[in-house]
C-alpha cells in the first residue's frame, strides 16, 4: 500500500524497472501502458491519503479521472490496491480486477486476466505471478509464489505449490519446473 513520497516512488521505480518505456516512437501504445501504471499509483497515493488533506482528495481526483480514461481505451477496470510493487502489463486490454482482491509484488499479466470474487470471497495472489491471456482467478482462493497460469486458465481452487504452471478449466498442475521461455523464478 502506497502511503508516503518514498512507497511512490519505490513503486513507481520498480514498476519502470520490469517494463521500461520503449524508446522509438513507433511504439506510442505501449507508453499508454506505462501512463496507466503511474496514473494508477499516484492515484493510489492520494486516495490512502485522501483524508489528511483537501488537495489529496483534489490530486485524487485528477490522478484517478487520467487513469480511468487509459483505462477505458483500453477497456480495462484495474481498481486501487490491488498490485503490489513490480507490476508488468504486457497486453492492457480487457484486464479486471475486484477492488477486494490482493496481488502480490512483480506479478505479470496480460490482457483478458480476470481477478474476481465469487460468493463474497475474494482472491489473494502470491508475489512473482504470471497470468497470461484470458485466464480468471475466481472466488477465495489463494495462489502462491512463482505460479504461472496458462491462458485460458481457471483457477477455482487454491494453488499451495509454489514453482508450477497450471492450465485448463478448471485449472490443474500442468508443470512442476520452469519453462525455457520463462525459467523459474519470473519477474526479477
Amino acid at each position: 500500500m502506497i502511503v508516503t513520497k518514498q512507497d511512490l516512488k519505490e513503486y513507481i521505480a520498480a514498476d519502470l524497472s520490469v517494463q521500461p518505456a520503449p524508446k522509438s516512437p513507433f511504439k506510442r501504445h505501449r507508453r499508454k501502458q506505462i501512463r496507466m501504471k503511474i496514473f494508477l499509483r499516484k492515484s493510489e497515493y492520494h486516495y490512502n491519503n485522501r483524508n489528511k488533506s483537501i488537495i489529496h482528495k483534489l490530486l485524487y481526483l485528477y490522478w484517478w479521472s487520467r487513469c480511468k480514461r487509459v483505462q477505458d481505451s483500453f477497456c480495462t477496470e484495474i481498481c486501487l490496491n490491488v498490485f503490489g510493487k513490480g507490476l508488468t502489463i504486457w497486453h492492457g486490454e480487457r484486464i479486471i480486477t475486484n477492488p477486494n482482491a490482493r496481488v502480490g509484488d512483480y506479478c505479470s499479466i496480460t490482457s483478458g486476466v480476470v481477478i474476481a470474487q465469487a460468493h463474497d470471497e475474494h482472491p489473494v495472489i502470491g508475489n512473482h505471478v504470471e497470468l497470461m491471456i484470458d485466464s480468471k482467478v475466481l472466488g477465495g482462493v489463494s495462489v502462491a509464489d512463482h505460479v504461472r497460469i496458462g491462458a485460458n486458465a481457471l483457477v477455482i481452487k487454491s494453488i499451495d505449490e509454489p514453482d508450477t504452471t497450471w492450465g485448463g478449466v478448471p485449472a490443474k498442475q500442468i508443470n512442476d519446473k520452469g519453462t525455457i521461455e520463462t525459467p523459474v523464478p519470473i519477474c526479477y
